[in-house]
């Protein structure tokens, strides 16, 4: 308790430091008007940002009576920044969201309009699995412009080829494989954790639905279970395994993201886990031969699993929101922006670069190779929880660093589950 009113005094200093947007929401006598935005976008990432400038310029050009001044972060620093503009009281008019618990600060703290009254007329646009309720009420604090698939164990055909290997089927396959790749000079799975977040999302989240099922995480949010059940605990010492055993990029969890990225690219790595979305920085970054020869799997089968076999794990996609503050003509355009992003306009803009949008129009025929080959994972690839999306966010500032921990050989998976069931039996809002 301590430890968040400390937090919550550092994030108004900062606010009031110089984080705040400049001006506010305001209306020209002309009737144009400009409001606040804030978005995640790693502006380090070409592809994204040049993605998002075409979104961006195909929207201003159709409203020319809406001025939207953006703000970027990326990674924890936007978390963090959202986070204390929130405790300050100085949301911007329009912010990207999550539909879980990721931003549910915000979103659960009554500071984000419900979008439902807007998404009502344009509902049929939208795969139903995308406007999935988020509320206790369900409401839905953010339109997702994408149903995200957070673990996707991406393959270099070729280079499995050239090793004489085939996908493993099961967890043991996949460790056999590991001296050959490396002999050979090559990277088994490239990762990168320096954020902490990469191991949870992209790998914990997928195996805690095979080793435990979303019968036994629904028990565990409410404490109807525990996180150092077996369940959990097993999810844990397969990463444990895969460390200790070099299967995963040197310095793995000191790789910023994106190094995994440009292994996987520049074919330094056989396999490499990540989410569907990096499937927009592939069909742009791979030639079109890489992309004949890049597969979309899973992780191989582990011994006795409980959940569904084959699973990734989904949680409807990130969107932009509005400020529960905005009104009128303000909330009108706020609106516009969110919808044009999200919806068939600007999700064609995006599918032509490699992005599965969640509208019905999917990907399309045209859509990059490997944009089709996410749709076709996604259409036949049962999932599990995002433990980021159902757990609070607080929780995983336990979680993170403990998976580091491990992964360095300071703790076991036993002390890392016991770590994060004391928070979660203390603070997370499910147990309440």
């Amino acid at each position: 308790m301590l430890q968040r009113k400390i937090f919550m005094v550092v994030a108004i200093l900062a606010i009031t430091a110089g984080l705040t947007f400049a001006g506010g929401r305001r209306e020209a006598a002309d009737g144009r008007i400009t409001l606040q935005v804030f978005h995640y976008l790693d502006l380090a990432d070409n592809t994204s940002v040049d993605n998002f400038n075409e979104v961006r310029s195909a929207f201003e050009e159709a409203h020319p009576n809406i001025n939207l001044e953006f703000d970027f972060l990326f990674d924890e620093a936007y978390h963090n920044r959202l986070q204390a503009m929130a405790v300050a009281g100085q949301l911007p008019d329009v912010m990207f969201l999550w539909p879980g618990k990721r931003t549910g600060d915000v979103t659960g703290a009554g500071l984000v309009q419900d979008l439902s009254p807007w998404i009502a007329n344009v509902e049929d646009e939208f795969a139903p699995a995308a406007l999935d309720a988020q509320g206790p009420n369900g409401e839905i604090w953010e339109l997702p412009e994408q149903i995200t698939a957070t673990h996707v164990m991406f393959t270099n055909e070729r280079l499995l080829d050239e090793l004489g290997l085939t996908f493993p089927e099961t967890f043991e396959e996949l460790l056999a494989q590991g001296d050959v790749i490396r002999d050979a000079g090559y990277i088994p799975i490239a990762m990168d954790n320096a954020g902490g977040w990469q191991m949870q999302s992209t790998l914990l989240s997928a195996l805690i639905e095979r080793t435990g099922g979303r019968d036994w995480f629904d028990r565990a949010l409410v404490g109807d279970a525990s996180f150092t059940d077996p369940e959990f605990v097993r999810a844990l010492e397969v990463i444990q395994t895969l460390s200790e055993e070099n299967m995963f990029t040197p310095g793995v969890n000191q790789a910023e993201y994106g190094q995994a990225l440009t292994d996987f690219v520049n074919e330094r790595a056989v396999y490499f886990i990540d989410g569907g979305w990096r499937t927009s920085n592939l069909a742009s970054e791979l030639t079109a031969e890489q992309q004949e020869y890049t597969g979309y799997n899973v992780f191989p089968r582990l011994p006795n699993e409980q959940g569904q076999p084959d699973s990734t794990a989904i949680v409807a996609g990130t969107g932009f929101g509005m400020n529960a503050n905005l009104s009128g003509a303000q909330a009108d355009a706020a609106w516009e922006w969110i919808y044009f992003f999200a919806g068939p306009q600007g999700s064609r803009i995006k599918a032509r670069q490699g992005w599965l949008p969640a509208t019905v129009e999917g990907a399309g025929p045209d859509a990059p190779l490997l944009t089709r080959k996410l749709s076709e994972f996604l259409a036949t690839t049962p999932g599990g929880y995002v433990v980021d999306a159902i757990m609070d966010a607080e929780g995983m500032g336990v979680l993170h660093p403990a998976i580091q921990e491990m992964m360095f050989g300071v703790l076991s998976p036993q002390e890392v589950a016991q770590r994060y069931e004391t928070w979660v039996a203390a603070n997370d809002s499910g147990r309440r």
